[in-house]
Parts: C-alpha cells; structure tokens; sequence
C-alpha cells in the first residue's frame, strides 16, 4: 500500500507543475482546487483498503 501511495503522489506531481497564473485564479496553483477532490476520494478509498487489510 505504501507503494502505491507514494507511485500515486509521484503521478500527481506533474499535473501540480502545470499550474499558472490567469484567467481570474488565486495564486498560482488556482488549478490544485480542481485536484482536491480527486486527490481526497484517493486517500479516503485507499484509507478504507487499508483498514480492511490490517
């Protein structure tokens, strides 16, 4: 499970890298508010994973 966590992090980190600035955002990564849910749904599902596994 850590593995993945962390592969799914490193996957992430690009899409962060890709922010600007513009079109009426709020500093420049305005575009991680579009990730947080996904990125929330991710940990909730891998917490419950790891709940049933221990």
């Amino acid at each position: 499970m850590k593995k993945l966590i962390s592969l799914s992090a490193l996957a992430a980190t690009p899409t962060l890298a890709l922010a600007h600035e513009g079109h009426g955002g709020v500093g420049l990564f305005h575009h991680m508010v579009d990730l947080v849910p996904a990125i929330a749904l991710v940990a909730v599902v891998g917490f419950i994973i790891w709940k049933r596994t221990r």
